[in-house]
């Protein structure tokens, strides 16, 4: 399923951007992931605030080198 066929409650759930940037191996392939979900929902306020939350988390995780439980 992707961003396009996702029911909108599904988009606003954090979980939902984790684990698709859970994908990106590195800085610059999140960074290209969130740039794109952001130019296509920047209009909807919460689905831009769990991509937000998601990007915040997963910046983490690579940076500690390990997945966040929450």
């Amino acid at each position: 399923m992707n961003e396009h066929t996702a029911p909108e409650q599904q988009l606003k759930d954090k979980m939902y951007w984790l684990r698709k940037f859970r994908m990106a191996k590195n800085d610059k392939t999140l960074e290209r992931m969130v740039s794109r979900a952001i130019d296509e929902y920047h209009n909807k306020t919460q689905i831009a605030a769990a991509i937000y939350l998601a990007e915040c988390q997963r910046e983490r995780e690579l940076m500690l080198g390990r997945y966040l439980d929450s």
